[in-house]
């Protein structure tokens, strides 16, 4: 009997990556913004984080002094799971997802259908 020990790399790589929200991930919301602001279709964000509760938003709005227009929560949920939602003025809860990447195109959907309609 050996006591060889044995690494799977592909393996260990999968058990160190860890999971959230990446600034990548923020970078993407954040040109959604840029890009509706400069069709001056959308003129003030806010970006809140409450570390204890798991809970991020990031939220858009067409005027400081209106409600927001749309709403990105990023919530863990667990230990290795976060869930994407997106919040839509007048209609609510739009979407709920464990994929960032599809939370994204529909968020991206909204804004350009507002930047059209401007």
């Amino acid at each position: 009997m050996s006591d060889k020990v044995i690494t799977i790399p592909q393996f260990s790589k999968q058990s160190e990556q860890i999971s959230g929200f990446t600034q990548s991930q923020f970078r993407r919301l954040d040109g959604i913004y840029l890009k509706a602001s400069a069709e001056k279709a959308l003129t003030y964000r806010t970006v809140e984080c409450d570390f204890e509760e798991g809970l991020a938003s990031y939220t858009y709005y067409v005027s400081a002094g209106q409600s927001p227009f749309i709403q990105f929560l990023i919530r863990r949920v667990g230990p290795r799971t976060v869930m994407y939602e997106i919040y839509l003025k007048d209609k609510g809860r739009i979407l709920k997802s464990g994929l960032f990447d599809r939370a994204y195109e529909r968020l991206e959907q909204e804004v350009q259908s507002l930047i059209d309609k401007s």
